[in-house]
């Protein structure tokens, strides 16, 4: 037996190279050297507690194919044995013993041993082409065979089945089986059901309260069979049926193990001060949801602490979980925090076009929600839930109708929950290495955890359709030059020369009935504007239908603005400034004067245009 066992050069150790055992061994690394084994070969990072896997892999056509991208580099100090299995521990000499032989001695044991994927016992689940989804070599592999069309069977009702597959729907046949009802542990009826619409509408088939009885075939998987007798074709089946703590090398350690591994509020085993245990792997002595990401750090925020004797971590807000069904549609969860007595507790439902919220509110502030929408509104709403703050009378109206929650200014707000990065560590990073989003994430450590933020980083990056800021300013440029001279056209007066012409052309143009359908359709044009509100792409509408109806005016009020018929200076004014301030808005979109000031004019310039053909043509 080899042996690196030199008890003058102990060490911490940590066995796992999940979220919670790299994040430990890089605040370690800043005293000393630190040794990490993992049983992963494609560590660190490639086991996580409940993996957010998918929302890796990026959702847009543009990278069809892509594999889940690893994690970040080891930070000096940090050695990794990757494929090495912790055989036994030897509490008496603090010393643990691998798979191939060698022992090692330690200071102090970090157990981040997180959790196994449940296989149940269902005849036919060791055929080819049956898998689990937990680590990314896993979710590799399912992406190759996507690549295939072949159809996909799910087997599960959590998070990671819905995610998965509003992901696979895009590429094969997706066909969901839910024992009882989706995601009962998370939603309340009315929310499911919700999600079901929602997956349905891209092409999943739900089945909810269907048992599967076994799996079909010989050497591959070519089927499931159901309790009630029915039998669904498929070549590819996932069995998404949750996870359990690994605790079989604490068990044979001698430590104390119920579902999980039994700790005090520090992290450390109740049966040796010398060890601690983080990640799903442990059972604290509060209620936690398994494969929570912010606990999951927390947890190793609170080991850290005490080992090193630090202040101790706030605790995060509460249980907060977020699935990505698509591009435009994101569910969130997020419960009640532990601190907060339920008392006076009212909660409302809101459903706006395809938005949709339950929203549990204490003495006007958002303490849980459960909601399904788009990632700006569904960022405002964790923030709101997250600072605990009281909403004033517009918040609550913004609320009601969720169709836009204003943002309250905050002077560097947070950008990733999971690592505390915020906005200026985005922007310094950015200055230093460049837009490139991969090394940003490289750099801040941000959207390398559950990944929610990835939008967000993006966003600031630029790497969205507008490549270049350069490109903006020109495209905008373009168009406000555009705009100004043709609102400089009806303010033209006609020759005399023209007017006497009789020409078929310029009857037309005249004709009061022609002059009057332009009216209508330039209200028309305007209400289309309104109805428009929301993201850069929206506002682009706004500076395109602002230009639209400059368009019309030379038809609308040929002769000048001294007409009868005509429009005056204010109407072009108000129609320039709706085009400028919606083509501001797509490089400024977070100016909240700017915005509303861009929505009056909207709202001025509809009411003139209505006044105008009123009053004008009706009288």
């Amino acid at each position: 037996m080899s042996s690196s066992a030199d008890p003058s050069a102990a060490s911490p150790i940590i066995i796992g190279a999940g979220p919670a055992g790299m994040r430990i061994a890089r605040r370690l690394a800043q005293y000393g050297n630190v040794l990490v084994l993992d049983s992963d070969t494609e560590s660190p990072g490639a086991t996580e507690a409940r993996p957010k896997l998918l929302t890796h892999v990026q959702f847009s056509h543009a990278h069809k194919g892509a594999q889940a991208r690893p994690f970040l580099p080891l930070a000096p100090g940090v050695s990794l044995l990757s494929g090495r299995n912790v055989v036994h521990i030897d509490r008496d000499n603090c010393r643990i013993l691998d798979d191939e032989g060698q022992t090692h001695v330690y200071s102090r044991l970090f157990l981040a041993l997180g959790a196994a994927p449940l296989r149940p016992e269902l005849p036919g689940s060791q055929l080819a082409r049956v898998q689990t989804l937990y680590t990314r070599h896993e979710l590799n592999a399912l992406l190759r065979g996507l690549e295939h069309k072949a159809p996909l069977l799910i087997i599960g009702g959590g998070l990671l089945a819905v995610e998965l597959a509003a992901l696979a729907a895009k590429h094969t046949s997706v066909t969901l089986i839910v024992r009882s009802r989706l995601l009962r542990r998370y939603l309340e009826p009315k929310m499911s059901a919700q999600v079901v619409q929602r997956l349905e509408k891209l092409g999943v088939r739900v089945l909810e309260q269907a048992t599967p009885q076994r799996l079909l075939g010989r050497e591959g998987v070519t089927g499931v069979e159901l309790a009630d007798g029915r039998q669904l074709a498929t070549r590819q089946v996932v069995l998404a049926c949750g996870s359990a703590p690994n605790t079989t090398l604490a068990s044979e350690a001698g430590l104390g193990v119920d579902t999980g591994i039994l700790v005090d509020a520090c992290m450390r085993s109740l049966s040796d001060k010398r060890i601690f245990a983080v990640g799903d792997c442990a059972q604290p002595p509060w209620p936690a949801m398994r494969g929570n990401i912010t606990q999951v750090l927390y947890m190793a925020d609170l080991a850290l602490a005490f080992a090193n004797k630090e202040q101790t971590p706030e605790c995060p807000a509460g249980q907060y979980r977020e699935c990505r069904l698509n591009d435009n549609c994101r569910l969130v969860i997020a419960a009640l925090h532990p601190a907060i007595e339920p008392k006076a507790l009212h909660k409302h439902y809101y459903e706006c076009v395809n938005r949709v919220a339950s929203v549990t509110m204490q003495h006007h502030s958002v303490v849980a929600f459960q909601a399904l929408l788009p990632h700006a509104p569904a960022r405002r709403l964790t923030e709101l839930w997250q600072n605990h703050a009281i909403l004033s009378h517009w918040e609550s109206a913004s609320l009601q109708r969720l169709v836009w929650l204003p943002p309250r200014r905050q002077p560097d707000p947070l950008i990733c929950r999971c690592a505390s990065v915020r906005r200026s560590a985005i922007h310094a990073a950015i200055s230093e290495y460049g837009s490139d989003l991969a090394m940003v994430c490289q750099v801040t450590q941000a959207g390398n955890y559950c990944g929610g933020c990835l939008d967000d980083i993006a966003a600031l990056c630029g790497s969205n359709s507008w490549q270049s800021r350069g490109t903006r300013w020109l495209t905008v440029a373009a168009i406000l030059l555009m705009v100004i001279l043709l609102g400089s056209l009806p303010v033209w007066p006609v020759p005399d020369s023209v007017l006497y012409v009789d020409f078929t052309a310029y009857r037309l143009l005249t004709n009061s009935g022609i002059r009057e359908a332009s009216g209508y359709l330039l209200t028309a044009v305007m209400l289309t504007t309104l109805a428009l509100r929301g993201d850069r792409r929206r506002y682009g509408w706004h500076m395109w239908l602002g230009s639209a109806a400059l368009l019309l005016l030379p038809l609308h009020s040929l002769g000048g603005p001294s007409h009868s018929s005509g429009f005056g200076a204010s109407l072009v004014g108000l129609m320039l400034l709706v085009a400028l301030s919606g083509a501001l808005l797509k490089i400024r979109r977070g100016v909240v004067g700017l915005r509303l000031g861009h929505h009056a004019a909207t709202l001025a310039l509809l009411a003139a245009t209505v006044i105008h053909i009123v009053f004008v043509y009706q009288y």
